[in-house]
């Protein structure tokens, strides 16, 4: 199935997850088994927020002479809702641990760690309908590194809920470590990533240990067809001496120990 090229309507939030990242700005994968982060179960809405471009307006003879452009003077940001509570997804963002006090599980809130919270990533993504056909796709955000703050919740008579402040990064590669191209992307840096894709999209990072070949997608989540699959080891895409099935990745040679694998696939919807 080809790439989707449709103008579409896009709407809601379908899925919205959290990802450690390493210091290669990679998935923080252990071992072979497949990192695919965390979700935020619950999540309602993602707020991006993208500032006005400045503008420059030269003046002459009574009337205006040039108009201006330039980029903006602020950053994009983003705000997350999130309704359910998620003490390990909180303890990741703060920066601090899980702690358990008898048959209680602990977190900290506004600790000394605020203003040191990890780089993570993000991917959100949301249906969307094409224009003409109605076809179903999928409308992604993806955010390669981000600094997030989370603000507790209150307690009053409304839902509770969770909102997470999200301060985007500007990265030069995309989160499997490739590097932006102006003959590929047409930009060098960006704050986030948009895409579209005909399934939800899914990825899913491993750590070679030189002697694994498969590398096995959660058994929940396979792959609805391979062409949609792609692979890098250590930020280079693999084009060759693999196998491809919608359950795993094969590799004919194992990659080396300590190499960063990192797939992408479409699941289904």
């Amino acid at each position: 199935m080809s790439a989707p090229t449709e103008k579409t309507l896009n709407f809601g939030l379908r899925y919205a997850s959290v990802f450690g990242l390493n210091i290669n700005g990679t998935p923080n994968a252990v071992g072979t088994t497949p990192y695919e982060g965390a979700q935020f179960k619950g999540s309602t809405a993602f707020d991006l927020t993208i500032p006005d471009a400045r503008k420059i307006v030269g003046l002459g003879e009574d009337g205006i002479t040039q108009v201006v452009f330039l980029p903006p003077s602020d950053a994009a940001t983003g705000k997350l809702h999130v309704e359910a509570g998620d003490p390990v997804i909180a303890a990741q963002l703060d920066g601090t641990l899980v702690s358990t006090i008898g048959e209680t599980t602990v977190v900290g809130v506004a600790t000394d760690k605020q203003g040191f919270e990890p780089r993570v990533a993000l991917m959100l993504y949301q249906a969307a309908r094409g224009i003409e056909t109605g076809q179903v796709y999928w409308h992604t955000y993806l955010l390669p590194s981000a600094q997030v703050v989370r603000k507790a919740n209150p307690m009053n008579a409304n839902k509770a809920e969770t909102e997470y402040q999200i301060a985007p990064n500007r990265v030069s590669k995309h989160l499997w470590g490739t590097a932006f191209a102006t003959g590929v992307e047409g930009f060098l840096q960006a704050q986030i990533l948009e895409f579209w894709s005909n399934y939800p999209l899914r990825i899913a990072a491993f750590v070679a240990d030189g002697t694994v070949v498969d590398f096995s997608f959660p058994t929940n989540s396979p792959a609805v067809q391979t062409t949609g699959i792609v692979v890098w080891d250590n930020d280079t895409i693999v084009a060759t001496g693999l196998t491809k099935t919608i359950a795993k990745v094969t590799f004919a040679t194992a990659p080396a120990a300590t190499h960063r694998i990192v797939t992408l696939r479409e699941v289904a919807g």
